[in-house]
């Protein structure tokens, strides 16, 4: 017959076998939920607007866009107060700039209207 207190070890001993076996299962599970979803490529925008040259925090360059909105240029772009464009970029919604003038708009391509 097994003593008494070679049973609690026994038990005990299984006891923390199983919390291993099925810890990393229970956290994967309570963490299913809460998991950050699948992030889509960001959408590419073309809009037609006039750049307009801020000085804000030293200088700052914004499309005024001919649906209303205002967006914060960054990348390549002619920097000329009142050139009207049209550009292609993508809206950039994890950032902020020092600037605030308008959504951040990553500029891809640009072109001149005459």
């Amino acid at each position: 017959m097994m003593n008494k207190t070679v049973k609690i070890w026994i038990s005990v001993i299984s006891v923390i076998f199983a919390v291993g076996i099925l810890l990393p299962n229970i956290s994967a599970l309570a963490n299913k939920d809460t998991a950050a979803p699948a992030t889509a490529k960001p959408a590419t925008l073309t809009l037609t607007g006039t750049i307009r040259k801020l000085a804000v925090e030293g200088t700052c360059y914004q499309l005024a866009a001919d649906n209303g909105q205002k967006y914060e240029l960054m990348g390549k772009f002619p920097k000329i107060d009142g050139t009207k464009v049209r550009v292609s970029g993508v809206v950039k919604t994890d950032m902020v700039t020092i600037c605030q003038v308008g959504q951040p708009l990553q500029v891809k391509t640009v072109r001149v209207i005459k």
